[in-house]
């Protein structure tokens, strides 16, 4: 099977004394768990506990990296530098890029590092390596196309299924995907996550769906529960995607999406929601 290169993705290298503390401030995970040759999944909220950015951090012997999509590396940047103050602390993008493969797939040689997907061990590997190194048998894509088709096998999001500013990190499944710490210190956000979680308040979450008769997802549309919206369709492909369904969905056998009927095919990572209470379906 080939390696996948994901050329949509950037490497963010942090270099300095304060390095670990300063983001350790800052994301929902625990730098401090985080060994070489190992990665961690995270997100980095605003205020109100809503996700500014998904990312993956790796550890080397003298600096971390973050791999996260091309396209927010220069603001995610921008953004961090303001909480920078004194502290010692250097970041840069990097040449660096990312590859990723199924489990039964060869890892590069000579990468930076590499590791399981945090995520869940069924979605394969990843691995940066030198912008110097080759990887002509590489497949280039926005998301390689088998690493789509794991993740939505398995029923897990990615940046492409949240909206920035807008999906609390409950919603994206970082609480059962090994993506948030809940014994570390403070972090951006930790008040109002902290607070849904213990308190059951989450009243959506993106979820795993398909077609009932095998035919393709349409590309966008509203998904409806006896007439009423209940959800909207997020990354998808052929008659698998994902969805952010509210609660009232969660136990329905049958949904629509633009006159299609679908179904939620609940992950078996993600225990099964209790019957929703009249209060937290309000």
């Amino acid at each position: 099977m080939k390696r996948n290169h994901l050329s949509r993705r950037a490497v963010i290298s942090f270099t300095g004394n304060d390095k670990t503390s300063f983001l350790n401030g800052l994301i929902t995970n625990d730098l401090q768990t985080l060994s070489e040759q190992d990665t961690i999944w995270a997100a980095m909220l605003n205020a109100q506990g809503r996700i500014q950015a998904l990312f993956f951090l790796w550890k080397t012997e003298n600096a971390l990296l973050l791999d996260l999509p091309e396209d927010q590396a220069d603001s995610f940047l921008k953004n961090l530098r303001r909480f920078r103050l004194r502290a010692d602390v250097q970041m840069e993008r990097t040449e660096a890029t990312v590859l990723t493969g199924p489990l039964d797939s060869p890892r590069p040689e000579n990468s930076l590092v590499h590791a399981s997907d945090p995520r869940h061990s069924a979605l394969g590997w990843r691995a940066i390596i030198p912008a110097s190194l080759p990887h002509d048998e590489a497949t280039c894509c926005t998301e390689a196309e088998s690493l789509l088709n794991r993740r939505l096998h398995l029923g897990i999001p990615a940046d492409e299924d949240i909206t920035p500013g807008q999906t609390l990190a409950l919603e994206a499944n970082m609480d059962h995907l090994h993506g948030i710490s809940w014994t570390k210190g403070c972090y951006l956000g930790q008040e109002v996550t902290a607070r849904t979680h213990y308190r059951g308040l989450i009243k959506r979450r993106i979820l795993p769906i398909s077609t009932a008769n095998g035919d393709a997802l349409p590309d966008s549309g509203t998904i409806t529960l006896d007439g009423q919206d209940v959800g909207e369709i997020r990354s998808h492909a052929g008659r698998r995607g994902l969805a952010l369904l509210h609660r009232r969905a969660w136990n329905a056998t049958e949904l629509q999406l633009n006159g299609q009927t679908i179904t939620l095919n609940w992950p078996d990572w993600l225990p099964k929601a209790a019957e929703p209470s009249e209060k937290q379906d309000s």
